[in-house]
């Protein structure tokens, strides 16, 4: 299956479990969010067609479907996907790494978790 096809598979997805899939300028993020009750993903537009897949997957990897027809190859990404999972009080993920601070080191290492 051909990567725009497996991006509408999973946007078609996304819409019958209840998620509406927004493309905008988001700084290279992914997020979900409850908008007037419904539930939104707002994607990077700049990324890629395969960060795309990505990033719908990871919304899609936590959700029920069962008794929802899945094609096997859309069905084995999302098996191969890990859910979005994000800090308390964050409603991003970052698709593309953070740049590291003035002295090199990663700000988010010594983070608690």
């Amino acid at each position: 299956m051909d990567q725009e096809t497996m991006l509408h598979h999973l946007e078609e997805l996304a819409k019958r479990v209840g998620i509406e899939v927004r493309y905008q300028s988001a700084a290279g993020r992914v997020g979900v969010c409850v908008l007037r009750g419904e539930r939104v993903a707002v994607i990077d537009s700049a990324l890629r067609v395969p960060d795309r897949i990505a990033a719908v997957a990871s919304v899609l990897a936590s959700e029920e479907l069962n008794g929802i027809y899945v094609p096997p190859a859309v069905r084995k990404r999302l098996d191969a996907s890990k859910p979005l999972r994000v800090r308390p009080g964050e409603a991003w993920i970052e698709m593309a790494p953070e740049p590291e601070d003035e002295d090199g080191a990663d700000p988010e290492a010594d983070a608690v978790q």
